[in-house]
């Protein structure tokens, strides 16, 4: 009577740890597959090296802010060129290269490169293609960065 009340009870213990390691097992399966799938579906954010307009539309690339190397100082531009232009578009989901937060620091890093630089440049937004979450808020920062830049790169202070 002894020895079966100890194996039922074995057997028991048995049998939860095996639902235990089982249902651990999965929930490390489907986090493992969450955070797979994150990432991709985040890479929203692609910068164009080409310039946008504000009337144009394209479902491959979504314009929200443009920044444009005009020129190094004392350097002109001859009739017809542009500059170097840097567009950051949104893209469809994991088609891009970047997250929003990567894409901000990319801007911002060739923003105040430029103004290290003490080159012309320019920049356009546009605010009304802004449409995800934190979109408006990452223009915002961008024009804000690139209007206080210009004024450090002035050669004229």
């Amino acid at each position: 009577m002894m020895i079966s009340a100890i194996a039922g009870a074995a057997l028991f213990l048995l049998l939860a740890a095996a639902l235990i390691a089982f249902q651990n097992s999965r929930l490390i399966r489907q986090q493992e597959a969450e955070d797979a799938a994150a990432p991709a579906g985040k890479l929203m954010y692609s910068v164009f090296h080409e310039q946008f307009r504000e009337d144009e539309e394209r479902p491959e690339a979504v314009p929200l802010f443009q920044y444009t190397v005009l020129s190094t100082p004392g350097e002109r531009l001859d009739k017809g060129e542009t500059g170097t232009a840097y567009a950051l578009c949104r893209v469809p989901a994991g088609t891009g290269e970047m997250t929003m937060d990567a894409a901000m620091h990319w801007m911002v890093t060739r923003i105040r490169g430029a103004s290290i630089q003490g080159v012309l440049s320019g920049y356009a937004s546009f605010p009304g293609k802004a449409g995800r979450k934190g979109e408006k808020e990452l223009v915002m920062s961008l024009e804000a960065a690139a209007k206080e830049e210009a004024g450090y790169a002035s050669p004229y202070k």
